[in-house]
């Protein structure tokens, strides 16, 4: 009868442990297309090392050297540690555990309290009591229910949404430093050309003095040269501004006080540009961007909660032991009269507490169609985000060739009122207007040019690198 009441629980227990066990795996449906409408088809490389498309070496070195001194990056780093001991720890709890005890101890008690006063009438009652102990214990919680074995696999979930996370911030960094290198490339770039510019303002405000002197020009000519000249002096500082507000980014970006010299940027420097990334298929973003494995390892790790939480509403079944050694006398300490041994069945079932397990399952279900919801939200938007960079990528090509192809233009009509003007044919006023289109289309050209190097930036963001 004894054995039958040890028996039916446990019995009872392994088969709703069954039932427990069977919650199905979550199935994810991203919704993404076949193929890609705007973007190309070419496979995707292998190398995650994109910012080299560009062919600058000074980027790549800039890039290598945030990712190695990045706080956000070590953050991220750090993170991995945490949650690969949490995974490990949660493993651990599935298995038994085992600990050792021990202590000797020599007291001597009051008289005149406690068992002390016994003294006084027991004459052989020893005032100095000794007490020795030494213990193996052991205990293991069987996991009937797959709660722990649940636990477990969420903790997996999280390590590798935390090993995600590690390139979701390299990536966030490389994207950030070439993009405050283009910046400041292209701020060197619009500061020569605003200088060059305010300079062959000065030159026709001068003609303009000259002319009105000679009673050639009206005062109304030279007023307006005198405002194009201040309207464009403005210009050179706010370049000069931002030049240095991106150098200043870049060092805190390779791990450095915004002060700290870099060298390798000084001189000029083109704005450099690449050819379109590979775009591959768009099921390729399941596993190219992180932030998209960091979505997927989210839904995963809600499953396995909601199971954990199911886990809860059926018995807990441990074993535990302990063997050792137990005794007031030093002389018995390990003697068969001073070995203790002790083994027990252990049930714990929260039976009236199901109101409670309730809300925690709804609780764990509510948090599974969160993150789901944000997983499907995060693969919408990451399709859409490749989509609209290469519509924009292939705009912004068109618009540089545009700016390009007015440059070359202006750029020949300077060479044709050079000419002229040996020939005495034009002022040199002229002459400094022609060269003024030419600056001006050249100042087109070099953002133009910027525009497409953001634009093939945010394509290599869209598609995690």
């Amino acid at each position: 009868m004894n054995r039958a009441r040890i028996l039916v629980p446990l019995g009872l227990s392994v088969l709703l442990a069954g039932c427990a066990g069977s919650l199905p795996d979550v199935a994810l449906k991203p919704p993404l297309l076949p193929s890609y409408r705007a973007a190309n088809t070419a496979a995707r490389p292998t190398d995650r090392a994109w910012w080299k498309n560009f062919g600058d070496p000074v980027l790549a070195g800039l890039v290598e050297r945030a990712l190695a001194g990045s706080p956000d990056v070590a953050a991220a780093a750090a993170r991995i540690d945490q949650a690969r001991a949490a995974a490990k720890a949660a493993g651990a709890a599935r298995f038994p555990s085992g600990a050792v005890n021990g202590s000797a101890a020599r007291a001597e008690q009051s008289i005149d309290s406690g068992i002390g006063r016994l003294t006084r009438f027991v004459p052989t009652l020893d005032r100095t009591q000794d007490q020795a102990l030494l213990s193996a214990s052991l205990g293991w919680d069987l996991d009937l229910a797959g709660g722990l074995r649940r636990s477990q696999q969420a903790a997996l979930a999280d390590a590798a949404a935390a090993r995600a996370g590690l390139e979701t911030a390299r990536l966030a960094v490389a994207a950030e430093v070439t993009d405050n290198y283009l910046s400041y490339r292209a701020a060197q770039a619009q500061l020569a050309v605003a200088e060059a510019r305010q300079k062959r303002l000065a030159d026709r405000l001068h003609f303009a003095d000259v002319r009105l002197r000679l009673q050639e020009a009206s005062l109304r000519d030279r007023d307006g040269s005198a405002a194009a000249l201040a309207a464009a002096s403005s210009a050179a500082p706010l370049w000069r501004a931002q030049a240095d507000a991106a150098r200043f980014a870049l060092a805190v970006l390779t791990g450095e006080p915004a002060g700290t010299a870099l060298p390798e940027l000084d001189g000029a420097g083109p704005i450099p540009l690449a050819g379109d990334p590979a775009a591959g298929v768009p099921a390729d973003l399941l596993r190219a961007r992180p932030d998209l494995v960091v979505a997927e390892a989210q839904v995963l790790a809600a499953h396995a909660r909601v199971g954990a939480a199911l886990g809860e509403y059926w018995p807990h079944v441990t074993l535990t032991g302990l063997i050792g050694f137990d005794t007031n006398t030093l002389s018995t300490f390990g003697a068969p009269t001073s070995r203790v041994t002790q083994g027990a069945v252990g049930l714990r079932w929260r039976l009236f507490d199901f109101a409670r397990v309730d809300a925690e399952v709804r609780a764990a279900r509510g948090r599974e169609r969160e993150v789901l919801e944000n997983y499907r939200a995060a693969v919408l938007k990451a399709g859409a985000q490749v989509e609209s960079g290469f519509a924009l990528l292939a705009a912004r090509r068109a618009a540089l060739e545009s700016e390009e192809a007015r440059l070359a233009a202006t750029s020949d009509s300077f060479g044709r009122a050079k000419a002229a003007r040996r020939l005495g044919e034009i002022s040199e006023d002229q002459l400094r207007g022609a060269e003024l289109e030419r600056i001006e289309a050249q100042a087109s050209a070099f953002a133009a040019r910027l525009a497409l190097a953001q634009a093939l930036l945010a394509c290599h963001k869209a598609l995690g690198g």
